[in-house]
């Protein structure tokens, strides 16, 4: 019993040793926090807002890049359509010649099937040419566009407090409400509309700013003013241009 009781004395005993040696353990951890979470706390602060932006939504979303979308659609269409008279035609050309090759003799028959050949060949070129006429089309437009809404995107950017806009897909992580491209597109329509009373030096110097600062190059606009310089990809139209016409069997 009274090694016990000399035990149980010596544990009560040591418990404030333990005690105090455990502060002493948290006090020199946070001796050791405590200047550099102060020092973090004095570190000066950059107040920088950045927006971000989905660059092919802002093009084809918009009425601009709606309305040139349907044009291209129809005028697509359009070219399948001549695509699809003419090689009809040159089907039932290609039969009859066949046809013909079995009564003409071969100096009678080369200069016709060369004759042909070369029609198909020149259609072929023409219609391919008015395919690449649909995608230039894209390209020249699209380029208008850029040029166009630069000084909208400054000032939406000057209206939230942003100085930097980035592209959304470049972004890792982004919080709620940092994207713009839905208020982006919504102030250019307000704008330019669907773009089709644009004139040229609407085009070749952008829209007027609406706001004093932006005219000089004040406060964010000169940093926003690289929203004139999106990505030339920006907005690709989605499909392929009209095929060209099948070579003749």
């Amino acid at each position: 019993m009274r090694r016990r009781t000399s035990t149980s004395r010596s544990r009560r005993a040591s418990d404030p040793i333990r005690r105090a040696a455990g502060a002493a353990v948290v006090a020199a951890a946070l001796a050791g926090v405590a200047p550099a979470v102060a020092q973090e706390a004095r570190l000066p602060s950059a107040s920088v807002s950045v927006a971000t932006l989905n660059q092919d939504a802002l093009f084809l979303q918009s009425a601009f890049g709606q309305r040139l979308q349907h044009e291209l659609e129809a005028e697509r269409d359009a070219i399948a359509a001549e695509n699809r008279t003419i090689e009809a035609q040159l089907v039932a050309e290609e039969k009859a010649l066949t046809e013909q090759r079995k009564t003409l003799s071969p100096a009678e028959f080369a200069p016709r099937a060369q004759a042909f050949d070369q029609k198909v060949e020149a259609l072929r070129k023409e219609q391919d040419a008015k395919a690449r006429a649909l995608q230039q089309k894209l390209d020249r437009e699209r380029q208008r566009f850029l040029k166009v809404v630069g000084p909208v995107l400054a000032d939406l950017l000057r209206s939230r407090s942003a100085q930097v806009l980035l592209d959304s897909n470049a972004v890792l992580i982004a919080i709620e409400g940092v994207d713009i491209t839905q208020a982006a597109i919504a102030a250019i329509d307000a704008r330019i509309g669907d773009g089709s009373n644009l004139d040229t030096g609407d085009a070749a110097d952008g829209v007027a700013p609406s706001s004093p600062d932006a005219a000089d190059g004040q406060g964010a606009g000169s940093q926003a003013g690289t929203a004139g310089e999106l990505s030339p990809d920006l907005g690709k139209m989605p499909g392929e241009a009209a095929p060209g016409l099948p070579a003749p069997q």
